[in-house]
């Protein structure tokens, strides 16, 4: 057969040229496809029938008899095969319910055994209770007993321990009191009267409000050695002074004192006047320290060349530093016999200024009234041992030694310790720095005295050749040697009132 249209004959062979001829040519192909997808049909109906068990009406059109005798045998095949693959799966759930109900069963005796220690524990807890609680309120009264018991004696060694200790404090203070050399002597007056004063070492210790007339050498001599005292008092009491005295030592020839805020803050602070070994090092590390860029604070001294009045004149710094110094010497003498037992003391500031006498009544009086109390409790302690009296708790009332830094019970810082210091009027020492300023000051002032220069004496050397008689009407000269007029430019003067009025 030819093609229409390029004339070419259409064999298996013939090379394609046309739409027309590549038709032809594929129609082969075409039908063979179709009877490959006739027949796969055909098998899966086959297929499904007898996997489904159904008649396959196809099958036995086209494969008559055989076909449906093949078609039966094989449905009941698949059915026994189904069947038998339904048993092997319900064996295998019962052998999974089974393993499964040998675990419950296992788990129920575990929990039986659990729940019956229990039982077992919890009545051995109620049997305990019972035992525990029979005849309690015996056995707590008599444990309570023990215990109280041990306590009293536990609070009776350390009372015991306390006053021992007590004792040996103030024993040692009033004893330092008698090696210091602290007495009390009674001088009587021009106008008859009797005036108590203190010593210490042979030399009198001022009053603060005598300190205008005073010798500069028995001022700094009693200062030194008061000093001296107070600090050995205070570290046999184991009391830190709120201000911290320095004592004399090497290259420290005399005594000085910090303010209160100042105390305790630095250390190896230099004599006032002299040069700080730190300072004299050029190097630059030295330079850049932190403690030679603190500043240092500034000791109060405690000793003077001259007389109170002429220092005044003639250094008003000085003079304004030793008046400190000197108060608080006093206030730390004060706040100290006030933390050993005179809390009723010192509500003025006339009662801190006495120096002497605050110390005497300190190591002399309250320190043998001490001894005697701890005398007469230990006394009373031995009595009452043989008896049926009951022990006493502690030492009785507040007294010297009682409290201190350098022990839990009866310790400053404490709770107890503030309320039993709470209360004092001058808790600073500036209050009493500033009545002492005033007073020494208006003491000078009522005086009067004036410093005269050549010009004045001259004018006066007619009436000034001895001492006048004193009266309102008079005035009482200093007269010197002819060395002291040669070295001394001015004289001291003092008037009456009654000539300033006129």
């Amino acid at each position: 057969m030819d093609c229409d249209i390029c004339g070419n004959e259409l064999t298996a062979r013939a090379r394609v040229h046309c739409p027309t001829c590549a038709r032809a040519a594929l129609y082969p192909y075409r039908i063979e496809q179709a009877a490959t997808l006739l027949e796969r049909e055909k098998f899966a109906q086959h297929v499904e029938a007898v996997v489904n068990g159904t008649e396959d009406r196809a099958g036995q059109a086209v494969s008559l008899g055989e076909t449906l005798v093949d078609t039966h045998e094989s449905s009941k095949r698949m059915a026994v095969e189904r069947d038998h693959a339904a048993k092997e799966e319900h064996r295998e759930r019962m052998r999974l319910i089974t393993e499964q109900t040998d675990l419950l069963k296992r788990q129920i005796e575990e929990t039986r055994r659990e729940i019956a220690a229990r039982k077992a524990a919890i009545a051995q807890r109620h049997s305990d209770l019972e035992s525990a609680s029979y005849n309690v309120d015996k056995r707590r009264a008599k444990d309570l007993g023990v215990v109280k018991e041990v306590i009293g004696t536990v609070k009776h060694a350390d009372d015991i321990g306390q006053r021992e200790d007590i004792r040996s404090k103030v024993w040692h203070c009033k004893h330092a009191a008698d090696v210091a050399g602290l007495k009390q002597r009674r001088r009587r007056s021009k106008d008859g009267q009797t005036k108590l004063e203190y010593y210490i070492g042979g030399v009198r210790i001022y009053d603060l409000r005598d300190l205008n007339s005073a010798s500069p050498a028995q001022v700094t001599t009693s200062l030194t050695l008061l000093a001296g005292l107070v600090v050995r008092v205070a570290n046999y009491l184991a009391v830190r002074l709120p201000a911290e005295i320095t004592l004399p030592h090497k290259d420290y020839p005399l005594p000085t004192i910090f303010s209160p805020s100042s105390s305790y803050t630095h250390k190896d602070v230099p004599f006032p006047g002299t040069t700080p070994i730190s300072s004299l090092s050029n190097s630059p590390t030295a330079s850049r320290t932190l403690e030679n860029q603190k500043p240092r604070p500034r000791p109060r001294p405690l000793y003077i060349d001259r007389k109170l009045p002429t220092l005044a004149n003639d250094d008003p710094t000085t003079y304004a530093l030793f008046v400190e110094g000197v108060t608080f010497l006093s206030w730390d003498i004060a706040w100290l016999c006030r933390s050993q037992g005179q809390v009723n003391a010192f509500s003025e500031w006339e009662e801190i200024c006495p120096m002497g006498k605050n110390m005497y009544k300190l190591l002399v009086d309250d320190a043998q009234a001490t001894l005697s109390v701890l005398e007469q409790e230990a006394a009373r302690k031995a009595e009452a041992k043989s008896g049926a009296s009951a022990r006493s708790s502690s030492v009785p009332d507040v007294v010297m030694g009682y409290f201190s830094h350098g022990m839990s019970k009866g310790f400053l810082g404490s709770a107890e310790g503030t309320s039993y210091m709470k209360g004092w009027r001058f808790q600073t020492a500036m209050k009493v720095v500033d009545r002492v300023k005033s007073y020494l000051q208006a003491e000078m002032q009522g005086a009067e005295w004036e410093v005269l220069d050549e010009k004045e004496w001259e004018m006066d050397e007619e009436g000034a050749q001895g001492v006048g008689e004193m009266d309102s009407g008079t005035k009482l000269v200093a007269m010197g040697t002819d060395e002291g007029q040669s070295k001394t430019r001015g004289w001291t003067k003092l008037k009456s009132r009654s000539d300033e009025a006129k």
